[in-house]
């Protein structure tokens, strides 16, 4: 019976390492050690074919429409949860933990579509798609009041094939673990909520900007003796787009790599309920000459991510507003700004690293 959708118990999307092992009938080279990314939330696919027109002198009509390289863009996005986090798993033999140590790994990404008739994704796929060479593009970390803490995802590359029943043409390389119907986070606290952003005053304690009213000197928040924290944090997000840049050489068609074009900005903003206004003060002529100071962002979760921004976050801008006639409160949101420092790490990282 053909399929008549696909739907998320019908979906799974995997990692392996890029690498050049098993040459398949094609010629193409088949990636070992898939593993399965779980708690992924949504996944989505394009697919742009890079045309390039040369006309000529004397006639109207085109001379040629050139095809360029493809351009692939994968995005998805997970719960915090204790599993591995897609930004590991897509850069599993990582030199270190920092921005640069990850710029350059590549891996092969794949992506398996079942009958719509199963409870879960298993057993062997009506179609899956590979996509080798991907690099990660672009990466958010958001933590919420209301819902889920997601990362966000985006690897590009210039390869994808279709594969009936499996990589490879019926011996699929990828197949999904896990999916049995009794699959739970595992890690501490489950999915990751507001509860689970951990504050306090001791070593695994998050550490915050101090120009953020509430948040004491040592950059932690600290909870009062009536259980309430010193500032009332509603969110925060922390992106950074990794500006990959082509590097093509004669008698090639296609990249021989995609670079990171550092410096690259690293972006924070955390919004929170006011109770007093933003109380940053911006002069013209300040004393001491600057408005600002250095600030620290470490963000630690109960399943084991932290979150680390470094020692040299500036605040770039600062937006008071709300509580209006409506009924609303009054929010503030704080944007901070710093480059090239980014260091993600979960106890499950395949690299091993931390």
């Amino acid at each position: 019976m053909p399929n008549f959708r696909q739907f998320y118990a019908t979906q799974a999307l995997g990692f392996a390492p890029h690498g050049t092992v098993n040459p398949d009938p094609s010629g193409e080279f088949e990636p070992s050690g898939f593993i399965t990314a779980n708690g992924v939330q949504s996944v989505g696919l394009t697919t742009t074919f890079n045309l390039e027109q040369v006309f000529e002198l004397g006639q109207l009509d085109l001379y040629e429409n050139i095809e360029g390289i493809p351009d692939i863009e994968l995005t998805a996005q997970k719960v915090l949860d204790g599993y591995p986090l897609l930004y590991h798993l897509a850069t599993p033999a990582a030199t270190s933990p920092t921005l640069v140590g990850r710029s350059n790994e590549r891996c092969y990404a794949a992506l398996n579509l079942y009958p719509d008739t199963n409870d879960n994704a298993s057993g062997t796929p009506l179609q899956s798609i590979g996509m080798s060479g991907m690099f990660v593009s672009a990466l958010t970390y958001t933590l919420n009041v209301e819902g889920n803490s997601t990362e966000d995802i985006t690897l590009v590359g210039n390869n994808k094939e279709w594969f009936a029943s499996g990589l490879f043409g019926g011996s699929p390389m990828f197949t999904s673990v896990g999916f049995d119907g009794f699959d739970s986070p595992p890690g501490s606290g489950g999915v990751q909520r507001r509860e689970d952003v951990l504050m306090g005053s001791g070593v695994s304690g998050s550490l915050w900007p101090t120009v953020i009213p509430g948040i004491h000197a040592s950059g932690w928040n600290v909870q009062g003796g009536d259980g309430v924290f010193g500032a009332h944090l509603q969110t925060a997000t922390i992106s950074v787009d990794l500006g990959r840049t082509d590097l093509f050489e004669l008698g090639r068609r296609g990249p021989y790599h995609r670079f990171v074009s550092f410096p690259i900005e690293v972006t924070c903003a955390i919004d929170i309920t006011t109770s007093e206004g933003d109380l940053v003060d911006a002069l013209a002529d300040p004393p001491g000459g600057t408005n600002l100071v250095d600030q620290t962002i470490k963000v630690y979760m109960r399943e084991g991510t932290i979150i680390d921004l470094g020692t040299k976050n500036k605040l770039a801008s600062v937006t008071y507003g709300g509580g209006d006639t409506g009924g609303g409160v009054t929010t503030t949101s704080f944007n901070f700004s710093t480059f090239n420092t980014l260091k993600v790490t979960n106890p499950t990282d395949p690299a091993g690293l931390s």
